[in-house]
């Protein structure tokens, strides 16, 4: 089962950067306030590492305006960085 979750995240993107998406790792979901994951089952996570995408019922919300920002500072910084560099990817 979980080589078919990996498989599958590998196929999913983020919606504004492009990038390839993993399931978070157990640091990764440390790094995500309590508040933000209240009603997640889990998350995936940006290759960069920026920002996570919640996952509720099994059903990935892969929305600009649900990404969670994952760097010191603001929880959209990371997604609202990229919207300001269209295109460019890391």
């Amino acid at each position: 089962m979980a080589d078919f979750l990996s498989e599958l995240s590998a196929l999913l993107r983020c919606p504004v950067t492009g990038q390839q998406l993993h399931i978070a790792t157990p640091e990764e979901l440390r790094a995500i306030s309590p508040d933000d994951g209240k009603d997640a089952d889990g998350f995936l996570v940006r290759e960069d590492g920026q920002a996570a995408y919640p996952v509720k019922n099994g059903i990935p919300s892969l929305l600009a305006e649900s990404a969670i920002g994952l760097a010191p500072g603001d929880r959209k910084a990371a997604v609202t960085d990229a919207k300001q560099r269209p295109g460019q990817q890391t």
